[in-house]
């Protein structure tokens, strides 16, 4: 067989087609590739603006009652820069395409792609609130994924299009704990062949496994603690509590609270849920003194157009953190974060490098359809002969709509 010349062209082509057949969590986010930068390149820091749809609220009446238009972008910075660097002779560079391929192309291809999954899952888990499942205890019960998805429902979410991301002890259990209750045709076999949950089952449209499902360490109350709100009528993303046990407490962003007689709305309809909403913190909180102010997501707005529970909490009414019982503890608990989302949850945007100068040979792929952007650089060390290479993304990944999704602890 002839020998193939390795060109830049062709090894950021072949990479960019393994990178995207080896994602699987963020490649089901919104993914976008940004025309912004198709010419000058981006740099890390720059910004990517998603517009969030309208809310309204429906009026009562014949009389024309006006609203304003409140136009809401949540931004996606490309703040992650990855790359892969390795090197190859001149002999080698004449080697065999297959050899080249397994060799080089794969291996980065794999690697940069498990990064990019993986630090795309961990950007966005935290800032979800809707949670389920029991700290520790890996979820095996058909209720479970279903109640997640009537946490989307509840806060107007799709009922159509739903994906499941799942760690591989949990993604065994569920279709172990489910393979005699559902016998269409070949969906059971391909249970068990690959060693995954069929598709099209639960009210969820996709099911993946993914080994870079982010693992969270909890806070910690570690003194016996009744939390409660201190002061009544408080609203927005900073509340004011007491009660925590006045030894160390070490709460964690990423953690999930409720607040008694606080139920969530569905933001279209207004309409009460009858179930507690959840909010989850947004900044670690320690404290020794028994009072902690808390910083939360989503914000307590109660009335208006983007009105998201029935009322602000009471003065002493209950803070339940996690599942903790009044006058408990809760331990620092390990806890993959598996995700129930539709796409439209949370967003990635990966754009183009500033091209190099100094003699390097680069070239870049990027793809619409494929929602690429990935630059390679080749350059020759004379004293060496060797070529020197390297593959680099930049990308962003960001919660959206955070009520389209629900974590299934762990």
């Amino acid at each position: 067989m002839a020998n193939t010349l390795v060109t830049p062209g062709w090894v950021t082509f072949e990479v960019a087609m393994y990178f995207v057949n080896s994602l699987r969590g963020v490649a089901q986010f919104d993914r976008s590739y940004s025309d912004e930068y198709v010419q000058a390149g981006a740099k890390v820091g720059d910004t990517v603006k998603v517009r969030l749809p309208q809310q309204f609220e429906a009026s009562e009446g014949e009389a024309l009652v006006l609203q304003n238009l409140l136009d809401r972008t949540v931004n996606v910075i490309l703040n992650r820069r990855r790359h892969v660097g390795f090197q190859w002779s001149s002999a080698q560079a004449t080697l065999e395409l297959d050899d080249i391929r397994t060799r080089y192309v794969q291996p980065a291809a794999e690697t940069l792609a498990n990064v990019y999954d993986r630090v795309s899952l961990a950007d966005v888990y935290k800032s979800v609130y809707n949670a389920i499942g029991t700290l520790g205890t890996t979820p095996s019960a058909a209720l479970t994924y279903l109640q997640a998805r009537v946490k989307i429902l509840d806060l107007a979410g799709p009922d159509e299009g739903l994906v499941a991301v799942l760690d591989p002890l949990s993604n065994a259990a569920i279709a172990n704990a489910t393979s005699a209750l559902f016998h269409p045709g070949g969906k059971v076999a391909e249970n068990w062949s690959k060693g995954q949950f069929a598709n099209e089952q639960l009210g969820i449209a996709k099911w993946f496994q993914d080994q870079n499902i982010p693992r969270f360490t909890s806070g910690s109350a570690t003194s016996a603690s009744t939390p409660l709100i201190n002061g009544a009528s408080q609203t927005g993303s900073s509340i004011v509590t007491d009660g925590w046990g006045s030894g160390a407490t070490a709460l964690k962003k990423g953690d999930i609270l409720t607040f008694a007689g606080v139920r969530s709305v569905n933001p279209l309809s207004k309409e009460d849920t009858g179930r507690l909403a959840q909010f989850v913190l947004t900044a670690d909180v320690s404290d020794s003194t028994g009072a902690a102010t808390l910083s939360i997501s989503p914000s307590i707005i109660t009335s208006g157009a983007l009105q998201n529970v029935t009322g602000s909490p009471a003065d002493n009414a209950v803070v339940t953190y996690w599942a903790m019982a009044a006058g408990g503890t809760q331990a620092a608990t390990v806890s993959p974060q598996n995700l129930v989302f539709h796409p439209k949850a949370f967003a990635s945007v990966m754009a183009d490098l500033v091209m190099p100068n100094g003699g390097a040979r680069a070239t870049r792929v990027n793809s619409k359809s494929l929602n690429v952007a990935m630059r390679y650089v080749e350059q020759f060390n004379i004293t060496t002969d060797q070529n020197l290479n390297r593959l680099d993304i930049l990308f962003g990944s960001a919660p959206i709509q955070e009520r389209m999704a629900c974590r299934v602890v762990a």
